[in-house]
């Protein structure tokens, strides 16, 4: 039902990209360029590189400076939270000489880089503030869309400046809201899901993975390169975010790999072929912090708690509760998620069975958590005496929502 409803609406923006293509050169702008081994292992070993070197030197530095975790209710260790520094740190660094002389000129890029720099300069900048003034809720919120027009905006703006589509205004309307709404669902997703330690980081190398891959299949260099060096730096950054993390990535991380996945996902459909499997195979890959959002906002719907107000009964938070274990939480949602990435990888390629068995398991994911999550119950008692064991309190709970 879902693809005979969608398939005029991509059909249509197939159509309005392709015209882009044929209007604007004989040749295809879409280069099917592989990077080449030698320029994939650079790409790698640079990002993880410069990971392992920014993440303790940023470590160094909040400690040195005094800038360590806030009693906000998320731990009560006393521990750097400005890993995203370091994060993004690598992924610049590598990012530069990676632009510079390994991939080929094309107009792609060309549109995607102002946009890249511009809605990575300014979620970094709402991260950085989140972390170290703990903004309420509704000015994050506020910034976070913002942020998700530039993306839409500008990206539609520029893709159409460089000739590489031309949308009809309902075609281009539609694709507007639906990045506005992605791009604000993922970043938000990431933030979330970054609850307890090396959740985010394993997710995000996963997701990372599976992206390249797809980048890969469908001969996008672009996608290769980035999610390369975010599978990097973020693998650096685990070794020191594994549980028990001496640092953390806080809201500037958090934000900020959002955002690259946001883009990665949409520069991997941009090229107006398979769209329907593409946009369903981007959703699957990051089904676990997409999953983990919609059910905290449900339960606080169902339970009459205000969707925006902070808790600790996030799935993460639940599974805590049941296994007494980070490592073993995290395990957990990262073997979940490395399957998503499988089935969402498969489904890009056209696959109708790897979608229809990913929308079971997520279906089914849904319904058990859903359950569980709004008939939980555990004593305030308990509950302290299992998060305090691993560095998180309830006690000194700051109510200024997510």
């Amino acid at each position: 039902m879902l693809h005979t409803i969608m398939s005029p609406v991509l059909r249509q923006l197939v159509l309005d990209i392709d015209r882009g293509k044929h209007d604007s050169s004989n040749t295809n702008v879409f280069k099917e360029i592989f990077l080449t081994p030698f320029g994939l292992v650079v790409t790698f070993v640079l990002s993880f590189f410069f990971g392992h070197f920014f993440t303790p030197l940023v470590r160094g530095m909040a400690v040195r400076w005094k800038i360590c975790e806030k009693p906000n209710g998320r731990t009560i260790r006393d521990i750097a939270h400005i890993g995203g520094v370091a994060i993004i740190g690598a992924i610049l660094f590598t990012l530069i000489p990676v632009f510079l002389f390994f991939l080929p000129a094309d107009p792609l890029y060309s549109a995607f880089l102002p946009v890249f720099i511009a809605s990575g300069f300014l979620i970094f900048l709402l991260g950085i503030i989140d972390d170290l003034r703990s903004l309420h809720y509704l000015y994050k919120l506020s910034f976070q869309v913002a942020v998700s027009i530039s993306v839409s905006a500008g990206g539609i703006g520029l893709l159409d400046h460089f000739g590489l589509m031309h949308l009809t205004a309902g075609t281009a309307l539609i694709v507007f809201v639906a990045v506005t709404l992605w791009m604000l669902a993922i970043t938000t997703s990431f933030n979330l899901v970054d609850g307890i330690d090396g959740l985010a980081s394993g997710i995000s190398i996963i997701s990372a993975l599976s992206f390249v891959v797809a980048g890969f299949l469908f001969h996008q260099p672009v996608v290769i390169a980035l999610s390369l060096v975010v599978f990097g730096s973020v693998s650096a950054f685990l070794r020191f975010n594994f549980p028990p993390a001496k640092i953390f990535m806080g809201d500037s991380g958090s934000l900020f790999l959002g955002l690259m996945f946001g883009l990665i996902s949409l520069l991997t459909i941009v090229s107006g072929k398979d769209l329907f499997y593409r946009i369903s195979g981007s959703i699957i890959v990051l089904s676990v912090p997409l999953l983990d959002t919609v059910l905290a906002s449900l339960r606080r719907k169902l339970t009459g708690r205000p969707v925006f107000e902070a808790d600790l009964k996030h799935l993460h938070h639940v599974l805590l509760y049941r296994y007494k274990s980070v490592r073993r939480v995290d395990l957990i949602l990262w073997s979940l998620s490395a399957v998503f990435g499988l089935l969402g990888v498969i489904t890009m390629r056209g696959s109708m069975t790897a979608l229809l068995l990913a929308a079971a398991l997520e279906a089914a994911v849904f319904t058990v958590a859903l359950r569980s999550m709004v008939n939980f119950r555990i004593t305030r008692e308990k509950a302290e005496e299992i998060l305090s064991c691993c560095g998180i309190s309830t006690s000194r709970m700051v109510p200024r929502g997510e």
